[in-house]
Formats: C-alpha cells, sequence, structure tokens
C-alpha cells in the first residue's frame, strides 16, 4: 500500500462515501489510470479557462504571463478527446456568462484587491494538528484581499449544462441573472438577507454548508491552506454558479461564511481520515487482519483493471465520448 503525500478535498469526500474507492484511487501499489474526462466536466475546465485568462489579461496585461492564456490553461485542464466540443460549450458558457453582468461585478471586487489577486493556483502544505502535521492540497480559483482587510476566496462552478433538465441553483443567492425576451434579469434568493461585511455583500442568513456541504469542505481547506484559522469567520466565501441546460442559462451569485462549527467538524473528519492512512488499517468496521486482505485483495483486482481502462481511455480519445449530449450541437447547427 502507497501513502498518499497529501489529502485533498476530492479524496477526503471519496474516503467517506466510498472506501473501497478510495483504496482504489489513492492507496493501492497498482496505479489505476484516472477515468476519462467527461464533457459535462470538461465545459466546466474549458470556461474555467476562458474566464481566467480574460480576467488576468484585464488585470495585468495581454502577454504578462504565458500560463494564463487562454489556450494555455484550457489544453491544462481538457482533455484532447474533449477539446473540440469543450472550446465551443466554453466559449459559450463565458459570452452568455459576460452578457449577463456577471463579469462585470466580479471585475468590480477584483478591483478593489490590495495587490496581485491569485488565480488558478496550488497549495499544498501540512496543517498541525494534535495527532501531529497533516499533509493538504488545494487548487482556489481565486483568492484576493480587498482594500477593507476582506479575505475572499471565489470558485466557479458550472451544473447541468449537458442535462436536458433545468438545474436549480443553491439556495440564498445573492443575485441570480435569468433571460426574459433576451435580457437578463436580476433578483435576489428569498432566503437571502444581505449585509455589507468589509465592503462586500454577503448572505448573512445562512452559510454555505446549509446550501453544500461539498463546496463548504472544499472551501475550508483552502482558506486553511491560505493561512486562515480553523472556524475563522473573517474569511469570505463565493461561488459563480452556472445553471444549464445550455440554452436556458442562468447564473446564481453566492457570497456568505462557513461556520466555525462546520470548520471544526470538518477538521475532526481530515483527521480521522488522517490517522486512518497512516496507521494502514484502512476497512475500520473490519479486523485489522480482514482489512489487510481486503487490500490485498483489491491490490489484485487492481492489476486486472490496467487493460480495461486503458482501452476505454483509447476509445475515449478516438472520438466523442459515449455520454456525448447533443442540445448543443442542435443549438449551433
Amino acid at each position: 500500500m502507497r501513502i498518499p503525500k497529501y489529502l485533498s478535498p476530492t479524496s477526503i469526500k471519496t474516503y467517506v462515501n466510498d472506501t473501497e474507492d478510495f483504496y482504489f484511487k489513492y492507496l493501492c501499489d497498482t496505479r489505476i489510470p484516472r477515468d476519462p474526462q467527461t464533457q459535462p466536466m470538461s465545459v466546466g475546465s474549458a470556461f474555467d479557462a476562458f474566464v481566467k485568462s480574460y480576467i488576468f489579461e484585464a488585470l495585468f496585461g495581454k502577454g504578462h504571463d504565458p500560463r494564463y492564456e487562454r489556450k494555455a490553461i484550457f489544453e491544462e485542464q481538457v482533455q484532447v478527446h474533449n477539446r473540440d466540443w469543450a472550446w465551443i460549450a466554453g466559449e459559450h458558457v463565458f459570452s452568455e456568462y459576460k452578457e449577463a453582468g456577471c463579469l462585470a461585478d466580479l471585475m468590480l471586487e477584483l478591483n478593489q484587491a490590495v495587490g496581485k489577486p491569485r488565480f488558478e493556483f496550488t497549495l499544498q502544505d501540512v496543517i498541525s494538528s494534535d495527532i501531529g502535521d497533516i499533509p493538504l492540497l488545494g487548487k482556489p480559483d481565486v483568492f484576493f484581499i480587498n482594500s477593507e482587510g476582506a479575505r475572499v476566496v471565489y470558485d466557479w462552478k458550472v451544473n447541468g449544462y449537458c442535462s436536458p433538465r433545468t438545474k436549480s441553483p443553491m439556495k440564498g443567492y445573492v443575485k441570480l441573472r435569468s433571460r426574459t425576451g433576451g435580457i437578463f434579469y436580476p433578483s435576489m434568493h428569498k432566503k437571502c438577507k444581505l449585509q455589507k461585511f468589509k465592503g462586500i455583500l454577503i448572505n448573512r442568513a445562512m452559510f454555505l454548508e446549509d446550501g453544500s456541504k461539498d463546496w463548504a469542505d472544499q472551501l475550508s481547506i483552502y482558506s486553511w491552506l491560505l493561512g486562515e484559522e480553523i472556524g475563522s469567520e473573517e474569511i469570505i466565501f463565493g461561488i459563480d454558479q452556472i445553471c444549464g441546460p445550455v440554452d436556458k442559462l442562468r447564473f446564481a451569485s453566492h457570497r456568505l461564511k462557513i461556520s466555525p462549527e462546520y470548520q471544526y467538524n470538518l477538521f475532526n473528519l481530515v483527521k480521522q481520515v488522517w490517522q486512518v492512512v497512516d496507521s494502514g488499517w484502512i476497512f475500520q468496521n473490519m479486523t485489522r487482519e480482514q482489512s489487510d486482505s481486503r487490500c490485498a485483495l483489491l491490490d489484485e483486482r487492481a492489476k486486472t483493471m490496467i487493460g480495461v481502462n486503458e482501452e476505454r481511455e483509447a476509445r475515449e480519445i478516438g472520438g466523442l465520448s459515449e455520454e456525448s449530449p447533443t442540445a448543443f450541437s442542435r443549438m449551433v447547427s
């Protein structure tokens, strides 16, 4: 069994949801190739490239850093078999995001930054605890400190773009932009109570975990890696959520905090996962001997999975995904 160099929000979630899957992905002696990127995943990554490149160049000038050129981010994040489709889809989402006024609002916030906002960066560090240092990794989309001292972490989510059904935004948004008669109109969620905190309007009526525990886990870990104390109420978390389907896009802006209690409980879970990994006793509902036997069995199974995954990846790279949605193709044809 190999010991991972760090825990990430994704690996912690995997452990909670399916311990066997966690072992396959992160602990097996035989490294299993990751599943090919799906089209729903690729459109989010493509939009991510468009929006970050635009913002970075608007703030620092075109050509300031080649790592933030649109094509560079796109090719780093979108797998080859999705690129033709994802470029068109990502450009479409970005165009609508801009037309809806989301980009203008975001630029107003970023222009309040003291120093340079940070985009698409990797944080890997240890968090000290009563069981020792715990290595964590996170990849925030945006982090900045504004002129009033607010520490702000933002993320983008693209949900339901490839679905035939309308995706509802997370509750509590401070602003939702929906198109009516060709024009985007803003509205506020009924459970939102606005409060200005250090220059930024947030929803004081709820915490992020009340809407999405997954997002709260992810952004909590980002904040700790950025130096925030566990349980801090001084940092603002934001999600710009794009809700599909493709021809009915809506844009929900979420600005809120994560409660101290939730952060403490999450950190206890992080400690628990690291203790399990560090001890090698992975399946805690079994005896140590049974757990070791299960791990050995999974290691053997992993060896047989390599060929199957390689064949599937080759099939995906050879053409469009078998899950290919057709809504966008119909719309632009």
